[in-house]
């Protein structure tokens, strides 16, 4: 769908683009392409366009990387909702101080096993128990998996999804 849309060249356009009344100009600034450094630009330079950026689909994954540093935790909860996370930026939102991030986190289908197992002790038992269900469902959980050390191991087991 993202080619559908012609590529956004300047922050300015993005920013009108996202302003815009019009549905077709909104959609845009949410499907369309933007060359990288109009990217950089446009988190750098305009912090009130965060969310917004996270919730581009083509953003690159190196500008999601840095949205992740984002004091504002609806702009860490927009990069952890979005389907094409990277693995490693999941990992590294295990321990943001937000439970809705965290609770994405536990849920997220790319999240690793290492950061699932890292939610099952989380203060917030939605989150500890989501993180638990998803260690039982989860396919050939083996012992030895990296991150899944033999006490985390035994806990996991002992606690079971309930």
């Amino acid at each position: 769908m993202a080619d559908r849309f012609s590529e956004i060249t300047s922050v300015e356009e993005f920013i009108r683009l996202r302003e815009s009344e019009d549905p077709a100009e909104y959609n845009r600034s949410a499907w369309a392409a933007m060359p990288l450094p109009v990217w950089w630009n446009l988190v750098r330079n305009h912090p009130d366009m965060r969310f917004w950026a996270a919730h581009n689909r083509t953003v690159p994954s190196e500008i999601l990387a840095e949205l992740i540093k984002d004091p504002d935790w609806r702009v860490r909860d927009r990069v952890a909702s979005k389907r094409n996370c990277p693995p490693e930026l999941l990992e590294r939102l295990v321990d943001d101080p937000h439970d809705a991030v965290r609770r994405l986190v536990a849920g997220h289908p790319q999240s690793p096993r290492s950061a699932v197992v890292r939610l099952v002790d989380d203060p917030w038992p939605v989150i500890a128990q989501e993180a638990r269900v998803r260690l039982a469902n989860w396919p050939s959980v083996q012992p030895s998996e990296p991150g899944l050390d033999p006490e985390s191991w035994t806990r996991v087991m002992r606690l079971g999804p309930g």
